[in-house]
């Protein structure tokens, strides 16, 4: 925002010819003003964040390295023997002959794919990493411009390497593709239609080597404890258009859902709501609690209903924990889905768990029924996911049980909208600008003359 700004006021000058002048960008305040409004919440819901960081792990350059060589050759136009004999270059051989045999199956398995689908793709988009058992990585390649017999396609290359003194070797490489990730959400829309309450797992993955199958008996354990706790969050346009998202109750009548989630239903919905699995509505009364970094937004709704969750203890958990979502796809019913819990860093848990957009704000179960983190919408429609820890909202829970619904206090979300951003006819848009800022600037070329642009104002 700051660099269109400051090309803004460039180009003012410079179709005016007045003046030059020496703008210090980095001195205009261009955030939005979330944390203003949230400081003017009740300060005893605060949430103490202190500790929880999102920043990501930095990817040393031997890991990196091997990744981009890795891709490379999964890339290049030769055939399936000239691939193999480089990829043996990078291979993980074990003193135990069993995992050098898997290796080599694995590999050929991959290699199979690679000829069969006649990936395309010229470079990576980016690379996402997950440390895990001191000594193993998983590796997302997600590819900008891949091509699956011509036809354009979201490709993931994930490997799984171990560190061999300094060097990082593949144990097991396989492949992603869009329509398969595609297939799967429709299938588990289509089976919660259906009544269905079964929507399983996208890939049965054992990270530690003790493969522990999920059971139908605790799929069904889980679900039974949990459904009365969890939310849809459904955001609506006067068109009809809509889009969802996840929540849980935190206790009755009170919902916690993604602050990113929530200020983009703020933005580009007319209408916001919250239906459990009884079938039945709510409306968002208002806001209680937020913290941007933690991404998180506590909120009132209309009725003292719902049944809050139990919060777990995420440090508790182990590489290869099963985790659990139960949740709705597209407002057609609730299922439960599973993945694996591979690591945690300062409150930030990394998770081998396919989610789509309607997952951002789910409550994160592990087998007891007991929620150790909410997912977050850093990456979607991708095996690797993120979630925060709910450790930070016990505190929270405890002051909100000790109070009745009536004496929850909340600032009343239409207050809220109306600071959030401003109405230019039926258009709503964030106000960035500072107006003392606004002000100081505005008239420097007369910029609102001579650029045809609706430049957002402050109040």
């Amino acid at each position: 925002m700051k660099k269109v700004i400051y090309i803004i006021v460039l180009f003012s000058i410079f179709i005016c010819n007045v003046k030059a002048f020496h703008v210090d960008i980095d001195k205009i305040d261009i955030g939005s003003k979330s944390n203003k409004l949230i400081k003017k919440l009740d300060d005893s819901y605060a949430i103490d964040t202190s500790g929880f960081d999102n920043e990501e792990e930095k990817i040393d350059g031997n890991l990196s390295s091997t990744i981009e060589d890795l891709v490379r050759i999964s890339l290049d136009n030769g055939n399936k023997e000239e691939k193999k004999k480089y990829f043996n270059n990078y291979q993980y051989y074990s003193s135990e002959g069993g995992e050098t045999l898997a290796t080599s199956l694995f590999i050929d398995l991959y290699l199979d794919k690679l000829m069969e689908i006649e990936l395309k793709a010229s470079h990576i988009r980016e690379i996402k990493t997950s440390h895990f058992n001191d000594n193993d990585v998983i590796a997302f390649a997600y590819l900008d411009d891949a091509k699956v017999k011509d036809i354009d396609d979201d490709v993931i290359l994930v490997f799984w390497l171990k560190k061999d003194n300094q060097d990082y070797r593949l144990f097991y490489p396989w492949l992603t593709l869009g329509e398969d990730i595609d297939t799967y959400f429709k299938r588990i829309s289509l089976n919660e239609e259906q009544g269905d309450i079964i929507g399983g797992s996208f890939k049965e993955l054992s990270l530690n080597g003790d493969k522990k199958e999920v059971s139908l008996e605790q799929l069904n354990k889980v679900y039974n404890g949990t459904y009365n706790s969890v939310v849809q969050l459904t955001g609506m346009n006067n068109n009809g258009t809509s889009m969802y998202g996840s929540g849980f109750y935190l206790r009755e009548g009170v919902v916690v859902t993604t602050w990113s989630l929530f200020t983009r239903f703020l933005t580009d919905s007319n209408y916001i709501y919250v239906n459990d699995a009884s079938g039945k509505t709510y409306q968002v009364k208002g806001i209680i609690a937020a913290a941007t970094d933690y991404d998180i937004v506590v909120l009132k709704i209309s009725d003292n209903v719902g049944q809050g969750v139990i919060i777990g203890d995420s440090s508790t958990l182990k590489t290869d924990d099963s985790l659990f979502i139960v949740n709705s796809q597209n407002n057609g019913g609730f299922s439960i889905k599973y993945g694996k819990y591979v690591s945690e860093k300062n409150g930030r848990l990394k998770n081998m768990f396919l989610l789509n957009s309607s997952d951002v704000g789910a409550a994160l179960f592990d087998h007891n029924g007991k929620v150790i983190g909410i997912a977050s919408g850093d990456k979607v429609n991708s095996e690797l996911s993120y979630a925060n820890s709910i450790n930070y909202l016990s505190r929270l829970q405890m002051i909100l049980n000790s109070q009745t619904y009536d004496k929850i206090s909340y600032t009343i979300l239409d207050t809220f909208k109306q600071s959030y951003y401003t109405k230019i006819g039926e258009e709503r848009v964030y106000n960035y600008i500072d107006s003392k800022i606004w002000d100081k600037y505005k008239n420097i070329g007369k910029i609102e003359d001579n650029i045809k642009l609706d430049l957002i104002k402050a109040n």
